[in-house]
């Protein structure tokens, strides 16, 4: 049985369905990326030729994964993507990180699905009427539309991240712990883009207090919400992969409380412009 015909199987008919999974959980660099697409009856009838090629993302080989994700992007009435970045997975945990990706996910189409195939055992929660699929993307066309969406835009990211922190191997095993990243990082430590929550890449953190130093006077340099915005992205992001756990707990706590004087004394200077 083709998987859209297990889709049709499972929805009422009439409505427009949508299917969820997520691409890099199991890496230890990089985001989690979610994605989210809909699908509809009069879609499947016109492009039932490319549907039907659908498969696992993870069987298909990535030349074909790409080409599908670009027929798909062009086909399907409405998909969205969704990151999460190291930072936040490390902040919140992989799986809280994961479902929030889900949700801003679905919050991005552009048509609302009647309801959702989920993959896997936890739900997002979006507020959408939601059904869990283990193995979803070998059973649903949807949820394997949003594989090969997820999969092949966090691909294009990882190799972009292999220019910026060379070495790694990110281009060819997309920060997964493969024997060539587990070397990379006896001989080169952590970068800025990995998971440090991660117990293998956090035995191979190699701290700098002058990083934590630097990036700490930065922040205490910053005294605007756009300035704040700017640390985050010129001074804790690069630094990232230098710094304890430790450090960033009390680098985070100090910035909220920064972000929290900012944005009461830009309401303030408001309220007096106002008068």
């Amino acid at each position: 049985m083709k998987l859209v015909d297990w889709d049709l199987g499972n929805v009422p008919p009439g409505i427009a369905w949508g299917g969820v999974d997520e691409a890099g959980r199991g890496a230890w660099a990089g985001p989690v990326v979610a994605a989210c697409v809909v699908l509809d009856r009069p879609t499947i009838d016109r492009w039932r030729h490319v549907l039907d090629e659908v498969h696992d993302s993870k069987k298909l080989k990535p030349e074909r994964r790409e080409v599908l994700a670009s027929e798909l992007k062009a086909i399907l009435p409405a998909w969205s993507v969704a990151e999460v970045d190291n930072l936040g997975i490390d902040r919140e945990n992989i799986l809280e990180a994961t479902l929030a990706a889900m949700r801003q996910a679905i919050g991005g189409v552009q048509v609302k699905p009647r309801m959702l195939f989920i993959d896997g055992d936890r739900a997002p929660r979006s507020g959408l009427p939601e059904r869990l699929v283990v193995d979803g993307d070998a059973l649903s066309c949807a949820v394997a539309c949003a594989s090969i969406l997820a999969k092949t835009h966090r691909d294009a990211l990882m190799v972009a991240m292999d220019a910026v922190h060379p070495g790694y191997g990110f281009a060819k095993h997309k920060g997964y712990g493969t024997p060539q990243h587990q070397q990379a990082l006896r001989e080169l430590g952590t970068c800025a883009v990995h998971r440090l929550s991660y117990n293998p890449v956090a035995a191979k953190l190699r701290p700098s207090e002058d990083a934590y130093v630097q990036v700490e006077q930065a922040l205490e340099a910053c005294t605007t919400h756009a300035q704040l915005q700017a640390w985050v992205t010129g001074s804790l992001r690069p630094n990232y992969g230098r710094l304890r756990p430790i450090w960033v707990d009390a680098l985070r706590d100090a910035y909220a409380q920064r972000l929290l004087e900012a944005v009461r004394a830009e309401a303030q200077g408001g309220t007096a412009g106002a008068e």
